[in-house]
C-alpha cells in the first residue's frame, strides 16, 4: 500500500503542463519570385530529434504531400537529412542551430509550385530507441509567384505658337525712291539698318 502511495504523490508532483513546444518561427521573407531561394525556421522550448518538414499546395494537387525528414544523432553529434522527396532533394540544404533549438530548411530555385503551406513537425529527444517524444506542428505560408510588369504609354503633344510682330518703319528709314506715294506706304528693303531697329 505504501509503495502504491509514493507513487501517486510522485505522479501528482509532475508538471503535466510543460510539455515540448514551438516556441517561435521565422522565414525570410513573405513572398517570392521563382528562382529565389527560401530559409524557414522552426524553434523548441527543449531539445528535438526529428523534424519532419511537409509542404502541401492546394492550387497544385497534383504536387501532392512533398517532405523531408531531418534527424538529430548523438553518434553523429549533429543534424542529418534522412530521407526526402525527389523534387526537393536537390535544392534542399540544412540550416537553423540545433543548440539553440532550432531546426532550418533552406531551399533554393524556387517555383510556383513551391509556395504554398510549409508545416514543420518536431519531436521532443527522448534517451534510448524505445522512447518517443512529445510532437508539435507550426504551419507556415509561403507564396511564390510571378511579377507582373505594367507598361504605361505615355504621349507627349508638342504645341507650336508662332507670334507675328508689326513694326512701322518710319519713311525716313527708307532708301530711295522705295515710298508708294499714293498709299503712303513703304515697301520697305532694309539690308545694313536692321539691326538698328529695337523689338519690343
Amino acid at each position: 500500500m505504501i509503495p502504491l502511495l509514493i507513487t501517486i504523490y510522485f505522479l501528482s508532483q509532475i508538471d503535466l503542463s510543460n510539455t515540448f513546444r514551438i516556441v517561435s518561427y521565422t522565414q525570410n521573407e513573405q513572398s517570392f519570385v521563382p528562382g529565389q531561394t527560401l530559409s524557414l525556421t522552426c524553434k523548441s522550448d527543449s531539445a528535438w530529434e526529428f523534424c519532419l518538414w511537409k509542404h502541401t499546395n492546394s492550387d497544385y494537387k497534383e504536387v501532392g504531400v512533398r517532405d523531408c525528414l531531418m534527424e538529430w544523432k548523438r553518434a553523429k553529434g549533429g543534424v542529418s537529412v534522412e530521407k526526402c522527396h525527389a523534387e526537393l532533394t536537390d535544392r534542399v540544404s540544412i540550416s537553423g542551430d540545433y543548440d539553440n533549438q532550432e531546426c532550418g530548411l533552406t531551399i533554393t530555385g524556387l517555383e510556383v509550385e513551391d509556395g504554398g503551406s510549409w508545416e514543420c513537425e518536431m519531436e521532443e529527444y527522448k534517451f534510448g530507441d524505445w522512447a518517443s517524444g512529445s510532437k508539435h506542428s507550426q504551419n507556415i505560408s509561403v507564396s511564390v509567384e510571378y511579377k507582373t510588369t505594367t507598361t504605361l504609354q505615355t504621349t507627349t503633344k508638342t504645341e507650336t505658337t508662332e507670334k507675328f510682330i508689326e513694326y512701322e518703319v518710319p519713311k525716313d528709314d527708307v532708301a530711295g525712291d522705295m515710298i508708294d506715294e499714293e498709299t503712303d506706304e513703304a515697301e520697305v528693303y532694309i539690308e545694313d539698318r536692321i539691326d538698328d531697329i529695337t523689338v519690343p
